[in-house]
């Protein structure tokens, strides 16, 4: 099996994600004539490109600030 880079794979989920809800989204709505299956069909194609992308890029990581000592904190909140 090939193995990706995690680049690779972070931009391969964005154009599958992208591409192929859009190539079914004009196959159900011009060839099929079905404009809402389209909708449907690309909303979800994108909906789980963007779950996909946040559980395994965005929420490992911490967005924290570094922590200060309290007493550093009361003095800022004074001045």
């Amino acid at each position: 099996m090939v193995e990706f880079s995690n680049r690779a794979a972070f931009v391969l989920v964005l154009v599958s994600g992208i591409v192929i809800p859009g190539v079914l989204n004009y196959y159900a709505s011009v060839i099929l004539g079905q404009q809402m299956l389209g909708r449907v069909v690309w909303t979800t194609g994108y909906a789980a490109m963007i779950l996909v992308v946040w559980y395994q890029w965005l929420r490992p990581l911490d967005f924290t600030g570094p922590e200060r000592e309290p007493e550093e904190a009361e003095r800022k909140v004074k001045d």
